[in-house]
């Protein structure tokens, strides 16, 4: 099963090297991972990744977690998001029920 994930850059400068992604089980056990163009995405731009996933794996409560490459060596990434980070740093995929409502951690939506 392929799932794509849309990656946008809100900042004002590209990626400073090569942006890797995994999907992380909820026990933390890597189901997938992957690496987008060095530069990628452009700022305000969305840049669209398709990680293979084992068949009938469902994505609510799946993490993410990303590392950004430089020079040969990677650094964690903390996601710049509403919903609350886990402990790791990664971001736990879940639904959500409209534009403008409340997240997990409590906090409106803009």
């Amino acid at each position: 099963m392929i799932r794509s994930l849309g990656v946008v850059d809100d900042g004002i400068s590209r990626v400073p090297g090569i942006l890797h992604i995994s999907v992380l089980s909820p026990e933390g056990q890597l189901l997938a991972s992957g690496g987008l163009d060095a530069g990628y995405p452009l700022p305000g731009k969305v840049r669209q990744a398709q990680l293979p996933l084992p068949g009938g794996t469902k994505w609510e409560g799946l993490r993410l977690q990303a590392e950004i490459e430089v020079k040969g060596q990677r650094f964690p990434v903390r996601w710049a998001c509403h919903q609350k980070l886990n402990g790791d740093g990664s971001l736990t995929l879940r639904p959500t029920n409209r534009l403008n409502a409340s997240d997990v951690s409590g906090s409106v939506l803009p």
